[in-house]
C-alpha cells in the first residue's frame, strides 16, 4: 500500500472484509439442527484460530444481552447474531481487529476491521485464518459458483470488502446522492453505520463491493481501494469549497458543537453523532486541534450497551444521556 492510501483518516474511519464459508455435507445454520455437529464445527474453528491470534469466546444462547449489544455498536457481531441465532457463538480476537462468527447466515463468517484505509491489510490477516479453517473443516466449494453460500448474492469470492467514509461535505451539498445512484449502478453499495437498513448518521458511509460472482478477491479489492480514492478526493474538494463559500457561518456552527461537546450536561445519541461530526470537519478544516481517533472511539465508547457497561448499571434513556455528556466532557477536556 502507498502512502497516499495510508494518509486516508480524514476521510476513512475504516476498513473491513468478510469471508463467508460453508463446511460441506451440513445444511445451512437456518435448517442446521444437531449440537453435536455443530460443536465439532465450534471445535475445528477454535483450533483454527488458536493457530492465527488469541481470541475470547462468546456464545449467544443465554448470553447478558447487555454485553451481546457491546459486541454490535463495536461492529464485531451482527444484530442478527445476538437476535436470531440459536446456535451463534463468535471467537473475537483480544485487540477486537478480528472477529469469526458462526452459524448466523452461514456456517463460518470471519471479518476482520482496520482503523482508517486499510483493505489489504485486513484480507491479508483473514486469510491466515482462513486458511487455517480450510485445513480443519471441508469447505463447500463449486468450480463453477465458486465458495457455496446461503445468500445466492454472496457465491464466488463469498467475499465483501467495505470502509467507513466520513463524507459531511459531499452530504451538506448534495453531492452524496449522484455518487450512491453511480457506485449502485456499478455494483457498489452504500448503507449507514450499523449495515443495511440504517442511516448515514455522523455523515458515516459504509461503500462495499455487492456481488461477487466472477471475480477474484484481488479484483475486489483493487476495485473498492479505487472507488475509496476517488471518493476521498472528492470530499476532500468539497471541504474545501464549502469553506470557502460558507466561512464565517461554517466555522461558527463547528465552533458552537465543540463547545457544547465541552459542556453539556445531557446528550443523546443522536446529538452525539451531529456535534462529533461537525466537530470532526473542523479538525479536517484545522479549525480546532483535537484528535481524530479520540472523536471516532468516542461514538463507540457512548452508546447505550456500552455506557451500561462502562458505568456496570442498567441506566434508563435519560441517565445515559447524563452519562454520555459525562464521558465526552472528560475526553475532550
Amino acid at each position: 500500500m502507498n502512502a497516499n492510501m495510508q494518509d486516508m483518516k480524514d476521510v476513512v474511519y475504516s476498513s473491513r472484509v468478510r469471508l463467508a464459508r460453508n463446511v460441506r455435507g451440513l445444511p445451512f445454520p437456518h435448517r442446521l439442527h444437531g449440537e453435536e455437529e455443530i460443536y465439532k464445527m465450534m471445535q475445528k474453528v477454535k483450533e483454527a484460530c488458536d493457530k492465527v491470534v488469541a481470541t475470547d469466546f462468546y456464545q449467544m444462547r443465554g448470553f447478558d444481552p447487555i454485553e451481546a449489544q457491546v459486541l454490535v455498536e463495536k461492529h464485531l457481531v451482527s444484530p442478527q447474531l445476538t437476535q436470531e441465532c440459536p446456535y451463534g457463538v463468535a471467537f473475537v480476537s483480544k485487540d477486537e481487529t478480528i472477529s469469526v462468527m458462526l452459524n448466523e447466515e452461514d456456517h463460518i463468517r470471519q471479518q476482520c476491521i482496520v482503523e482508517g484505509m486499510g483493505l489489504d491489510r485486513a484480507y491479508e490477516s483473514l486469510s491466515q485464518i482462513d486458511r487455517e479453517i480450510a485445513k480443519t473443516l471441508p469447505i463447500a466449494y463449486s468450480p463453477e459458483w465458486g465458495y457455496l453460500t446461503a445468500c445466492p448474492t454472496n457465491l464466488g469470492a463469498a467475499m465483501r470488502a467495505s470502509a467507513m467514509v466520513f463524507l459531511p461535505a459531499l452530504t451538506m451539498t448534495g453531492v452524496i446522492n449522484s455518487f450512491i445512484r453511480k457506485y449502485q449502478e456499478n455494483g457498489i453499495t452504500t448503507r449507514g453505520v450499523y449495515g443495511e437498513g440504517s442511516q448515514a448518521e455522523g455523515y458515516l458511509y459504509q461503500i462495499s463491493n455487492q456481488a461477487a460472482i466472477g471475480m477474484s478477491e484481488r479484483e475486489i479489492l483493487d476495485r473498492m481501494n479505487l472507488v475509496v480514492s476517488k471518493l476521498v478526493e472528492a470530499e476532500r474538494i468539497a471541504r474545501q469549497n464549502i469553506a470557502k463559500h460558507e466561512g464565517i457561518k461554517l466555522k461558527d456552527k463547528i465552533m458552537r458543537a465543540y463547545g457544547t461537546m465541552l459542556y453539556a450536561y445531557k446528550m443523546s445519541s443522536q446529538e452525539l453523532m451531529e456535534l462529533s461530526a461537525l466537530v470532526k470537519l473542523g479538525v479536517c478544516l484545522q479549525y480546532l486541534d483535537c484528535d481524530l481517533s479520540k472523536l471516532n472511539r468516542l461514538i463507540v465508547e457512548s452508546q447505550p450497551a456500552t455506557l451500561c457497561k462502562l458505568t456496570g448499571k442498567n441506566l434508563n434513556v435519560a441517565e445515559r444521556d447524563v452519562a454520555r455528556a459525562s464521558i465526552v466532557r472528560k475526553k475532550l477536556n
